[in-house]
């Protein structure tokens, strides 16, 4: 199975926002990889929403930048789940590491 660089990860998630949602509403995109709970690989995309979200619509916006990236992912030849995390500006800032 093929993983991507990090550099490439955060590409393809800010390419994936832009395309269902547009450039002017997701400001920062981050990726982290790491495991899910079967010990697979996994990525957790966290994107920066701004302005502050509509929440009743953020359920599916998570389940087509989920779908799109996971289509995104096996075209490229990587199995890794995409877990998708919406924050806030002010979520953001208060991440560790931030």
């Amino acid at each position: 199975m093929a993983r991507l660089a990090d550099s490439e990860l955060t590409e393809l998630g800010r390419d994936v926002a832009r395309q269902l949602v547009g450039a002017d509403k997701v400001k920062a995109v981050e990726v982290e990889t790491g495991l899910d709970a079967s010990d697979e690989p996994a990525y957790h995309f966290w994107f920066r929403w701004d302005p502050d979200p509509d929440w009743p619509l953020m359920g599916l916006m998570r389940i087509r930048l989920g779908q799109k990236l996971r289509d995104e992912l096996l075209s490229r030849g990587d199995a890794s789940y995409p877990f998708i995390h919406i924050l806030t500006k002010q979520d953001w800032d208060k991440r560790d590491g931030a």
